[in-house]
C-alpha cells in the first residue's frame, strides 16, 4: 500500500507541470488564430463600442471537446468571417480560480464567471448582450453547421421572435 501512495505521488508530481503548461495553452497565439480571441473584459468593452453580441468561449485546459472546436469549428472560413461581422468574442478558462476580472461591477475569477454564467460542462459557449446581459448559453461542442446556424439565430436576432427550431427549419 505504501508504495502504491509513493509511486502515485511521483506520478503527479511529474505531471503538475504539465498541468501548469496546459493551463497557459488556451491563449497560445496558435490555437487564438485564425479568430484572435480576446479577454473578457477586452471582449466587453470592445462591444460597448460596437454594439455587437458576444460570444464567450469557457473552456478548460486539460478538456477534448473544447480541443475539437477549436481545431473544427472555429476555424471554418464561414464561422470566423460570422463571428468577426456579428460578434466580440472571448476565451475564458473556466477552471482558472487566480485570474480575476471586472465583470458588470463585479470583481471575480474567471471560475467564478464561469459558474455565474451557467457552467455545467465543457465546453459551454454563452452569448450575451452588448452590455453583458445574459442571452443563452450552448452547452457541449456543436458541429460546425450548426454551430453557424446558432451563430446566425443569434446575430441575426431571430432568438427574440422565434425558437431555434423554427429558425433552423427555415434555414433548410
Amino acid at each position: 500500500m505504501r508504495r502504491l501512495i509513493v509511486c502515485c505521488g511521483l506520478m503527479l508530481a511529474a505531471l503538475l507541470p504539465l498541468g501548469v503548461q496546459a493551463q497557459s495553452s488556451l491563449f497560445d497565439p496558435a490555437i487564438m488564430a485564425p479568430i484572435g480571441w480576446k479577454r473578457v473584459e477586452e471582449a466587453m468593452a470592445a462591444a460597448e463600442k460596437s454594439g455587437k453580441k458576444v460570444l464567450i468561449d469557457i473552456s478548460a485546459p486539460w478538456c477534448p471537446w473544447c480541443r475539437r472546436m477549436q481545431k473544427e469549428v472555429y476555424p471554418d472560413s464561414a464561422v470566423v468571417a460570422y463571428l468577426k461581422a456579428h460578434f466580440e468574442y472571448a476565451r475564458l478558462n473556466g477552471e482558472d480560480n487566480t485570474r480575476r476580472l471586472t465583470f458588470r461591477g463585479y470583481d471575480l475569477t474567471e471560475a467564478e464567471l464561469a459558474q455565474a454564467l451557467g457552467l455545467t460542462g465543457y465546453p459551454t459557449t454563452v452569448f450575451l448582450e452588448p452590455d453583458g446581459t445574459y442571452i443563452t448559453r450552448v452547452p457541449g461542442f456543436v458541429p460546425t453547421e450548426t454551430f453557424l446556424q446558432i451563430l446566425r439565430f443569434i446575430g441575426s436576432e431571430a432568438y427574440r421572435t422565434q425558437s431555434f427550431e423554427e429558425f433552423a427549419g427555415k434555414q433548410r
